[in-house]
């Protein structure tokens, strides 16, 4: 049976997930671990239920959504894998977390494999869709996990919106379009997985999209 955790991690509350299945294979999407306590955090989870971390992916390059990527694949010896398009952005990630007064735990590492869209990843029995949503940055991904359902949309959607398009790589005229139907592909049974902790709309609405 596939199972799910997340995690909110680093300053800006970004949400690692974890697909496993228990005493086996693990996937990790968004390596956002940024502090000794997160990196514990995980590392326990880990070894509680006997998992094998082999792919570490990306939905998208931006410092905070990297921040444990480069010491997590040393601990693990899992592959990395990010889209192309996104190449710049994991280049200059050091750059970018000083830009808002960070420091990266580890450089990020060259990816292993790059994702493509309609790709899959395979880790044992979990399989994910990627599903390439150019908009938030040129190589923001998706991925889909059809057996449950879950979609995990990165920044791309937030509640009652979609993510940001004026950080590095942003593309606003592709965001709103090539982003929402992309999704539509995706079967009805879906429940969204997003980046965002603790995002609240500015009126004060509950969050729609599943945390």
């Amino acid at each position: 049976m596939i199972q799910l955790k997340k995690f909110s991690f680093n300053p800006l509350q970004v949400n690692l997930y974890l697909l496993y299945e228990d005493g086996g294979s693990a996937i990790l999407i968004d390596p956002s671990a940024f502090d000794e306590s997160e990196f514990s955090e995980l590392e326990e989870f880990v070894s509680l239920h006997s998992l094998t971390i082999s792919r570490i992916i990306n939905t998208h390059g931006h410092f905070d959504h990297v921040f444990g990527a480069g010491r997590l694949r040393k601990a693990y010896g899992a592959e990395f894998m990010i889209h192309q398009a996104d190449s710049g952005l994991i280049a200059s990630a050091e750059f970018q977390a000083a830009a808002f007064g960070f420091r990266l735990p580890a450089a990020v590492p060259a990816p292993d494999f790059f994702l493509e869209d309609g790709s899959e990843v395979v880790s044992g029995n979990i399989s994910l869709r990627v599903i390439h949503v150019p908009g938030h940055s040129p190589g923001c991904v998706a991925f889909h996990q059809p057996e449950n359902g879950w979609l995990f949309t990165g920044d791309t959607l937030f509640a009652g919106s979609i993510g940001r398009t004026d950080l590095p790589g942003g593309i606003t005229t592709r965001s709103s379009g090539a982003s929402g139907r992309s999704f539509l592909f995706c079967p009805k049974k879906r429940r969204y997985c997003r980046a965002m902790a603790r995002f609240q709309p500015s009126d004060g609405r509950k969050d729609p999209i599943h945390s």
